[in-house]
């Protein structure tokens, strides 16, 4: 081999830079996943990262990497600055996520930046103290997602959110229910709705028994009794958890409601009682119920026995339409065993039945758990019993 030769094969290339070298809508993608603190420090990785950050669709702002609320808010106005005057695209996406305590000036400037530039996702979220949402940001027209974290809705003169589809509220505390009432009544085709630890500040009001959300697909209501089943007759895809509560009450029809989740987790072994004929008349109001899932996550030391009583009736979705039901933290006790058998028995075209046993259940009675059920007459043919 010539010494030419031997010169080009060991010849050492330069490094690339392969990231700079990714096309501009990949790099924007990469960097929507940063805080807009660290996506505008790319601008000195080289020229060809100094104009991306200024064209960011998502912005994501969070304070706690800065030392205070003033190094905060200076770094937010001068971003503010130069991207409004270096660009007329719209903020597509705003997430901000705090915990320093802002005056109401600032608060309502951060939030009016995204409104009027059309922002279609909002998330805000606070990890202390609820701040008072301004209520311009319940009269956008292009808002499609609101997510909202320990915020507080003191005052809702007009709500007006055409294009909102999703709104998801955690810890958020509302002055009254008819506050709650009008921000869901103000989004016509709202169809996924999330709640956790919804507050009042005025208590032993009751809701509108006459309101509900005529395009709700999919809904989750935990620990909250704010948020009437009567409000939620349209739902397709509803997802409840119980804790100590009482149970809200039953009247009408759910009949778009074809999956089913419940989380029991009373406190009070009295409520257990309550339970199964809650249950029972929920699926008589779901004629077209296809999936019931059940996850009993009550203290055990605390239940409650009580005797199951077959309804008199057989629920129409049991008839026709129900085919798996899952019965989860399974312990055989508080009527469990005699619903799972109900089921099997009344379900004509039931394919599944899958009971997961609780932890602390011992193999013995896991076997004799599954002796018992296992026994059980099924009308359905294509019944699978699935026990772990």
């Amino acid at each position: 081999m010539s010494t030419g030769m031997c010169l080009l094969r060991f010849r050492i290339r330069p490094k690339e830079d392969r990231l700079s070298a990714l096309p501009d809508s990949l790099l924007d993608h990469i960097l929507s996943f940063l805080p807009t603190k660290h996506a505008v420090a790319t601008s000195i990785l080289s020229k060809r990262w100094k104009p991306l950050w200024r064209s960011q669709l998502s912005l994501y702002f969070d304070d706690r990497s800065f030392p205070s609320t003033f190094s905060f808010c200076q770094f937010f106005y001068s971003f503010v600055t130069m991207r409004l005057r270096d660009s007329i695209l719209p903020i597509l996406s705003f997430h901000l996520h705090f915990h320093y305590l802002f005056c109401d000036k600032d608060f309502y400037n951060f939030l009016y930046v995204p409104i009027t530039r059309g922002v279609q996702t909002l998330i805000i979220s606070h990890s202390d103290y609820s701040p008072a949402l301004p209520s311009f940001v319940l009269t956008s027209v292009t808002l499609s997602v609101l997510k909202l974290k320990r915020i507080k809705l003191n005052d809702v003169p007009c709500v007006d959110l055409p294009s909102l589809k999703v709104l998801r509220m955690k810890r958020v505390t509302f002055t009254c229910y008819a506050y709650l009432q009008k921000l869901l009544s103000g989004c016509p085709i709202l169809e996924e709705l999330e709640t956790k630890d919804l507050r009042m500040k005025i208590p032993n009001q009751t809701y509108d028994l006459g309101f509900a959300i005529s395009n709700l697909v999919r809904a989750n209501i935990s620990s909250d009794i704010m948020i009437g089943l009567q409000w939620l007759h349209n739902v397709e895809h509803l997802r409840i958890q119980l804790n100590w509560k009482p149970i809200t009450s039953i009247s009408g029809m759910f009949h778009n409601l074809t999956h089913l989740e419940l989380m029991f987790n009373f406190d009070y072994p009295s409520l257990v009682i309550l339970k199964w004929p809650w249950l029972v008349k929920l699926l008589k109001n779901s004629p077209n119920l296809q999936t019931l899932i059940i996850d009993q996550v009550f203290n055990l030391t605390r239940c409650y026995v009580n005797k199951w009583e077959d309804p008199e009736v057989v629920p129409e979705c049991l008839l026709s339409h129900f085919t798996t039901c899952e019965l989860r933290n399974y312990t055989h006790i508080n009527c469990e065993l005699p619903f799972a058998k109900y089921i099997m028995q009344n379900s004509r075209v039931l394919s599944t039945m899958a009971i997961q046993t609780a932890n602390y259940v011992d193999k013995n009675t896991k076997l004799q758990m599954l002796i018992e059920l296992s026994s059980c007459p099924r009308i359905s043919a294509a019944c699978k019993l699935l026990f772990t």
